[in-house]
């Protein structure tokens, strides 16, 4: 997940990011929330590289503790997803900056 790839234009990145905010609604399952980020990779590539590296680690960790109980973990499913939307603001910010 990585590059600066103009795949996805301010309008076209608008359907990604209803996905992605959609997706972090309660009662979703870990498996559709993680399935639906990771899908997400044209969204990814249009961002700064950084990006690319945040979001992964954000969601190796997700995968970790939805794997192991949610929040038997070290990292707590609910903080996780609070991250996940600040990245997915920030996002939104770069994007609709271009």
């Amino acid at each position: 997940m990585q590059g600066r790839a103009d795949t996805v234009t301010d309008a076209g990145h608008r359907p990604a990011l209803t996905r992605l905010r959609a997706s972090l609604a309660p009662g979703q399952t870990s498996d559709a929330l993680i399935a639906c980020w990771r899908a997400e990779s044209a969204l990814v590539a249009a961002l700064p590289e950084r990006f690319g590296e945040v979001l992964e680690s954000l969601l190796t960790r997700y995968e970790s503790a939805a794997a192991f109980g949610e929040e038997s973990c070290s990292f707590s499913v609910v903080d996780l997803r609070a991250q996940l939307q600040v990245w997915l603001d920030k996002a939104d910010a770069r994007l609709s900056a271009r």
